[in-house]
């Protein structure tokens, strides 16, 4: 059974920078008992269990920053070996956005990332994650979150209707969580409450792929089953995942 998305805006300023994201959302319906928290500065969602912290989305601190600051590059990152190829800069259209993980890697090592989301609520999540990005006084940080990550208008890469032609559209759909994995990390189970899984994922794959992108990029899990198998070019395999690669002509304008 539906519930609605309760939103706490304690924060007037920011309800007020997000009125119009706000006014849409009002009567959207989540699968869990969620709360948009807007306080302090900061746009957050908070599950149904209450002693875990509400998720949002942060490119300047936590996991995201350590990794930019010490990880392995684009030759160790599964996610670059897989999008950039031999590119040095890529553009790529990252057509499952989320909390904008692998995205902001990705535009770290170099690439412009034009980022698409179809849930609202994780949009909002972005659109303020992006925002503090830009507000934060770390110049590398600003020029990632200002300069190589644009959050477009267009909910999915198949609505996109503009000039760019990416030379990478990359795709990380949600998964069921597997029953045997007791630990899945805390922002994920909110996530899983509120977007549950992308039953039209092989949908989606099959649309872009049939848009004749250069290249396009599936991530998955390494026990999921291939999707379209028959096209698949190639695979960047990693300890947790797998990127399934499959190659186009790269003659398409996204169907614009």
């Amino acid at each position: 059974m539906p519930f609605p998305l309760k939103i706490a805006p304690r924060d007037e300023a920011l309800a007020g920078l997000y009125q119009e994201e706000l006014t849409e959302l009002a009567g959207f319906e989540t699968p869990a008992p969620l709360t948009l928290i807007l306080d302090s500065g900061k746009v957050s969602l908070a599950g149904s269990n209450a002693a875990e912290a509400p998720v949002l989305v942060d490119f300047a601190g936590g996991a995201l920053d350590f990794r930019r600051l010490h990880g392995g590059g684009r030759h160790s990152e599964g996610v670059a070996r897989a999008c950039f190829g031999r590119l040095k800069n890529p553009v790529i259209f990252d057509g499952t956005a989320g909390l904008g993980r692998d995205a902001f890697i990705l535009a770290s090592l170099g690439a412009r990332v034009h980022l698409f989301e179809r849930n609202p609520v994780v949009r909002l999540l972005l659109l303020d994650g992006l925002r503090r990005g830009r507000e934060c006084g770390i110049p590398e940080v600003l020029e990632i979150t200002d300069e190589r990550m644009i959050l477009e208008d267009a909910f999915s890469v198949t609505l996109y209707r503009g000039s760019v032609i990416p030379d990478t559209v990359y795709l990380d759909p949600m998964y069921p969580e597997r029953k045997k994995s007791a630990l899945v990390k805390k922002d994920m189970r909110i996530f899983h409450e509120l977007l549950g899984q992308d039953a039209d994922r092989e949908d989606y794959l099959r649309a872009v792929l049939a848009a004749d992108y250069r290249k396009t990029v599936m991530k998955l899990p390494k026990w999921a089953e291939i999707m379209e198998p028959e096209r698949v070019n190639t695979a960047v395999v990693t300890k947790n995942h797998r990127f399934v690669v499959y190659a186009g002509s790269g003659r398409s304008d996204g169907g614009a």
